[in-house]
């Protein structure tokens, strides 16, 4: 015996089936996995550090090509001698030692500022 139809089923709207066509991929594009904040912040470091010693690295650089073309383009620093070898000798030979050293130590400094501030963020 079938029901009689009351008055909200004649208002109900009729049942609609949606489904994908037939030739539909279902192949998940390959997303890059979100970053964790550990290797965000390794990627940091790293970063951090490989710009501090390019500029370390041209800064002797261009302190090098600095003092040579000073010596090339000023002559008159090549006549003075200091216990018979030319000043030119001496500034290139020794002089430029202390010039690194303090480079380097400069460096070390800021490096290991960077770490230490890694350390701190990464605990």
């Amino acid at each position: 015996m079938s029901e009689p139809l009351g008055r909200f089923a004649q208002q109900r709207p009729q049942r609609v089936r949606v489904q994908a066509p037939q030739d539909a991929s279902l192949d998940i594009p390959a997303t890059r996995p979100e970053q964790s904040a550990e290797n965000f912040y390794v990627r940091q470091l790293i970063s951090s550090q490989l710009r501090l010693a390019v500029a370390v690295a041209a800064g002797l650089l261009i302190m090098l090509v600095g003092i040579s073309a000073i010596l090339v383009f000023w002559p008159v620093v090549s006549q003075i001698m200091l216990f018979n070898i030319p000043l030119p000798w001496w500034i290139l030979g020794v002089g430029i030692y202390p010039l690194i050293i303090i480079a380097g130590l400069l460096y070390n400094r800021a490096a290991t500022r960077n770490e230490r501030r890694y350390r701190s963020i990464s605990r």
